[in-house]
Protein backbone atom coordinates (compact mmCIF):
# COMPACT_ATOMS: atom_id res chain seq x y z
CA UNK A 1 0.00 0.00 0.00
CA UNK A 2 1.24 3.48 -0.77
CA UNK A 3 2.04 5.74 2.16
CA UNK A 4 3.57 9.14 2.88
CA UNK A 5 2.95 10.95 -0.37
CA UNK A 6 0.90 13.86 -1.59
CA UNK A 7 -2.66 12.68 -2.27
CA UNK A 8 -3.42 12.03 -5.95
CA UNK A 9 0.20 12.69 -7.00
CA UNK A 10 0.47 9.35 -8.80
CA UNK A 11 -3.02 9.54 -10.28
CA UNK A 12 -2.26 13.05 -11.55
CA UNK A 13 0.44 11.59 -13.76
CA UNK A 14 -1.98 9.08 -15.28
CA UNK A 15 -5.39 10.75 -15.50
CA UNK A 16 -6.63 13.96 -17.10
CA UNK A 17 -6.49 17.08 -14.97
CA UNK A 18 -10.28 17.39 -15.23
CA UNK A 19 -10.74 13.94 -13.68
CA UNK A 20 -8.37 14.74 -10.81
CA UNK A 21 -10.19 18.03 -10.19
CA UNK A 22 -13.54 16.24 -10.17
CA UNK A 23 -12.25 13.90 -7.45
CA UNK A 24 -10.76 16.76 -5.43
CA UNK A 25 -13.89 18.91 -5.69
CA UNK A 26 -16.33 16.17 -4.79
CA UNK A 27 -17.33 15.76 -1.18
CA UNK A 28 -18.01 12.08 -1.92
CA UNK A 29 -14.33 11.19 -1.90
CA UNK A 30 -11.96 11.36 1.04
CA UNK A 31 -8.43 10.20 1.81
CA UNK A 32 -9.39 6.54 1.35
CA UNK A 33 -10.66 7.22 -2.17
CA UNK A 34 -7.57 9.26 -3.04
CA UNK A 35 -5.37 6.43 -1.82
CA UNK A 36 -7.31 3.92 -3.94
CA UNK A 37 -6.97 6.09 -7.04
CA UNK A 38 -3.22 6.43 -6.50
CA UNK A 39 -2.93 2.67 -5.96
CA UNK A 40 -4.77 1.98 -9.21
CA UNK A 41 -2.61 4.52 -11.04
CA UNK A 42 0.56 2.93 -9.70
CA UNK A 43 -0.42 -0.72 -10.22
CA UNK A 44 -2.55 -0.49 -13.37
CA UNK A 45 -2.04 2.82 -15.18
CA UNK A 46 -3.17 1.53 -18.57
CA UNK A 47 -6.34 -0.05 -17.16
CA UNK A 48 -7.10 3.20 -15.35
CA UNK A 49 -6.68 5.21 -18.56
CA UNK A 50 -8.98 2.79 -20.39
CA UNK A 51 -11.62 3.16 -17.67
CA UNK A 52 -11.32 6.95 -17.83
CA UNK A 53 -11.68 6.82 -21.64
CA UNK A 54 -14.96 4.96 -21.19
CA UNK A 55 -16.25 7.94 -19.23
CA UNK A 56 -15.33 10.01 -16.22
CA UNK A 57 -18.62 9.12 -14.53
CA UNK A 58 -17.92 5.42 -14.94
CA UNK A 59 -14.49 5.84 -13.36
CA UNK A 60 -15.82 7.98 -10.52
CA UNK A 61 -18.63 5.54 -9.84
CA UNK A 62 -16.20 2.62 -9.69
CA UNK A 63 -13.94 4.61 -7.35
CA UNK A 64 -16.85 5.47 -5.06
CA UNK A 65 -17.92 1.81 -4.87
CA UNK A 66 -14.37 0.73 -4.00
CA UNK A 67 -14.02 3.49 -1.42
CA UNK A 68 -17.20 2.39 0.34
CA UNK A 69 -16.20 -1.30 0.35
CA UNK A 70 -12.69 -0.65 1.67
CA UNK A 71 -13.76 1.96 4.22
CA UNK A 72 -16.49 -0.30 5.62
CA UNK A 73 -14.04 -3.20 5.92
CA UNK A 74 -11.50 -1.03 7.72
CA UNK A 75 -13.99 0.40 10.23
CA UNK A 76 -15.80 -2.89 10.85
CA UNK A 77 -15.26 -4.52 14.25
CA UNK A 78 -13.01 -7.10 12.56
CA UNK A 79 -11.02 -4.44 10.74
CA UNK A 80 -10.57 -2.31 13.83
CA UNK A 81 -9.49 -5.32 15.90
CA UNK A 82 -6.97 -6.32 13.26
CA UNK A 83 -5.61 -2.76 13.07
CA UNK A 84 -5.22 -2.69 16.88
CA UNK A 85 -3.17 -5.88 16.56
CA UNK A 86 -0.80 -4.07 14.20
CA UNK A 87 -1.97 -5.17 10.77
CA UNK A 88 -1.65 -2.72 7.90
CA UNK A 89 -4.68 -1.60 5.92
CA UNK A 90 -3.82 -3.80 2.94
CA UNK A 91 -3.51 -6.82 5.25
CA UNK A 92 -6.92 -6.16 6.79
CA UNK A 93 -8.45 -5.79 3.33
CA UNK A 94 -6.86 -9.05 2.18
CA UNK A 95 -8.11 -10.90 5.26
CA UNK A 96 -11.57 -9.45 4.61
CA UNK A 97 -11.52 -10.79 1.07
CA UNK A 98 -11.55 -7.32 -0.49
CA UNK A 99 -10.06 -7.18 -3.98
CA UNK A 100 -8.09 -3.93 -4.12
CA UNK A 101 -6.90 -3.90 -7.72
CA UNK A 102 -8.65 -2.28 -10.63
Amino acid sequence: MLINHTPLRIASGVLAATTIEAVRRSTSYHACGWQILDRWAFNSPEQLRVLEAKGELLLLGRLLEQQVVEHEALISPFGLAQRRQGLAEHEVLALSGIYTEL
